[in-house]
């Protein structure tokens, strides 16, 4: 017979009394235009709750201390406070989850409860995605299927349009190499061949979504982010014929680009950079965004060098571009950011501000590392978060999940999830040498 759910169950001890308020302000906090004032009542009962539960030690908290205090002035600069609103308390959001996984991640079980949380929160986007995405048309064979699929079923408040294709690619590239991660190295005990099948079959829909989106930047960090995975587990595998079969896979994956790259050719390559208006169609479809981003690219290096110190505002480049800089862009197409995540970031906080995001990056790589290296049990976890993370930054090379994005949110918990794993390994290598002793 089942046991009742009471408030000594590990869920209800996980989940309250933090989680709870976590759970409510997330979706005042990713619509915060739709009642402001009860989005600032939450943000000032939010302070108290950050009074009443600080941040847990942890190898970050030194740059969150200076990644708000830059945040803060990027927000008191803005002019443009309702673009600013959104992007802000996606990022508060964000920071409150990681806090709250830090918290309350304490062991195996709870480190559970977040993973399935993390993975509904994915399967939630992406589901809602395609529902109110409004699809676009560039590669040839792509399009004929996507003709038959129906357009902006779902309105998101807030869009007037639906959903952009591209958004919804990089919020994919937050699981799917986690997924292959989990296919190539992960055994549950119970109910392995369930969990495998389903891994496998999240993994082929993933995939199937991902080449819909037709987003080029996206499939780029895909195989970018494959590559790292591959290249991390035969780095801490030990030695075996599944660390050569591994490293076999990098090898033709980088063979595969090469031969890519000198089939099409150093001079049309130079010739689409140089002309992308006159670039013929291709297997993927046409080059002329390239231009786009060249001219957005252009103009916005030369805001961040204007505003080195205090970047633009959080999330207002899109309209001080055209206040202060003769952008070449038609004026009724929103450039929505800089369409390279550095640069956005520079923008959005300054470069102060993207030394101190480079910085969590390099933190989140070495700890990820260390865990991978030192725990089994955690390695396939933390390799496909990692190769997650970097194919999310090489799609962010010509695209962007902004600061503060809705669906940016699965990448702060993913960092959580990531922090706590390290915890815990460290946590377990000492009660082993305990024993041992």
């Amino acid at each position: 017979m089942p046991r009742p759910f009471s408030l000594s169950h590990p869920f209800a001890q996980f989940l309250l009394p933090d989680g709870l308020v976590c759970l409510c302000i997330t979706p005042i906090f990713l619509f915060p235009n739709i009642s402001p004032l009860l989005t600032a009542v939450s943000l000032s009962l939010l302070a108290l709750f950050y009074l009443i539960y600080p941040p847990k030690p942890s190898p970050f908290n030194l740059l969150w201390l200076v990644w708000w205090l830059l945040l803060g002035v990027a927000v008191l600069i803005t002019a443009d406070p309702d673009l600013t609103l959104p992007k802000f308390t996606g990022l508060m959001l964000g920071f409150t989850w990681w806090m709250f996984l830090n918290r309350k991640i304490n062991g195996r079980s709870s480190l559970t409860f977040g993973f399935v949380f993390w993975g509904l929160l994915g399967l939630g986007f992406v589901s809602i995605g395609m529902f109110s995405t409004d699809w676009l048309f560039k590669v040839p064979g792509i399009a004929a299927i996507l003709q038959r699929l129906p357009t902006s079923m779902v309105q998101l408040p807030g869009l007037e349009v639906g959903v952009q294709p591209n958004q919804l690619a990089g919020t994919l590239l937050i699981y799917l190499p986690f997924l292959f991660s989990l296919l190539i190295g992960w055994r549950p005990h119970r109910h392995r061949k369930k969990l495998l099948v389903g891994t496998a079959v999240l993994t082929l829909f993933a995939l199937a979504v991902l080449l819909l989106t037709q987003s080029r930047s996206s499939w780029l960090g895909a195989l970018g982010g494959i590559g790292v995975l591959l290249a991390l587990w035969g780095a801490v595998l030990p030695k075996s014929r599944q660390r050569w079969l591994l490293w076999g896979a990098v090898i033709v994956i980088m063979l595969t680009v090469f031969v890519g790259v000198f089939s099409v050719g150093a001079e049309r390559i130079q010739s689409i950079w140089n002309n992308p208006n006159q670039a013929q169609e291709t297997a993927v479809g046409e080059f002329r965004s390239i231009g786009f981003r060249q001219e957005v690219w252009r103009w916005g290096l030369i805001a961040s060098s204007d505003f080195a110190f205090t970047g633009t505002g959080l999330g207002t480049f899109r309209h001080v571009v055209r206040r202060l800089y003769p952008l070449n862009v038609h004026p009724d197409f929103d450039i929505a950011h800089a369409h390279n995540i550095f640069l956005q970031t520079a923008l959005d906080v300054g470069i102060p501000g993207l030394i101190t995001y480079l910085s969590i990056l390099i933190i989140t790589a070495i700890i990820g590392w260390h865990t991978a290296r030192r725990s089994p049990v955690y390695r396939p976890f933390v390799c496909g978060m990692m190769a997650s993370f970097a194919a999310l930054h090489i799609y962010g090379l010509t695209d962007a999940l902004a600061l503060g994005s809705k669906t940016g949110l699965s990448f702060w918990i993913a960092l959580g999830l990531l922090t706590r794993m390290f915890f815990l390994q460290r946590q377990e290598s000492t009660q082993l040498e305990l024993v041992d002793f």
